[in-house]
């Protein structure tokens, strides 16, 4: 099993990514297919470890001085929230504070989450939502294609396509995970293994 020091790190991660517990789990079960720290093993622990340097985690925590005070509020908390679970399914390539300021500061001219009003946050929100759902459409409609998949009209073939698409992820990865929590490497292996089949 991973070691007292790997535990650590990956809490300390956790805390300066400002993962809530639910985003913590998912990104576990993500990409290392456990939902608790305690049942990883040494190489899981490392490539959890990877993933989450990835996402903007620094060993070294940084000074003082750059510390960015996070901006604690009910929106502000779900715009990290999207941020992170975009950085988990590798859309977004660093899931820091600092990168989000960036990304709000493109969106909206404003340097920190905290300074946002409610309608520019409200803004940021659904530009995240839209997003996340562009990405999930998108990929369903590929995966669709790839499995030769009709289209489902009522909600019995919707839920029986859902757990084709499932039961195709699967068989791929060798572990369940669901279609919305897969990172882009994983959709890829997936998508391509079926194309594979296909052609």
């Amino acid at each position: 099993m991973a070691s007292n020091a790997h535990l650590a790190k990956i809490h300390i991660a956790k805390k300066q990514l400002a993962m809530d517990d639910e985003t913590y789990r998912a990104m576990l079960t993500s990409v290392a297919g456990v939902e608790s720290s305690k049942n990883l093993t040494v190489p899981l622990a490392m490539k959890v470890l990877a993933h989450l340097e990835r996402c903007g985690f620094k060993a070294k925590p940084p000074t003082k001085a750059k510390t960015r005070v996070l901006a604690d509020d009910a929106q502000s908390k779900m715009i990290r929230g999207l941020w992170i679970e975009l950085a988990n399914m590798e859309i977004v390539r660093n899931s820091s504070e600092a990168a989000l300021a960036g990304f709000v500061k493109r969106m909206t001219n404003v340097d920190a989450l905290q300074w946002l009003s409610s309608k520019q946050a409200s803004q940021v929100i659904e530009h995240l939502k839209e997003w996340l759902d562009r990405v999930n459409t998108q990929r369903k409609a590929q995966l669709l294609t790839a499995l030769a998949l009709p289209a489902a009209v009522g909600i019995e073939a919707i839920v029986h396509q859902h757990q084709q698409l499932q039961a195709a992820i699967t068989r791929t990865l060798g572990r369940a995970v669901d279609l919305s929590a897969l990172t882009e490497t994983d959709f890829k292996r997936v998508l391509q293994a079926h194309t594979k089949v296909k052609e």
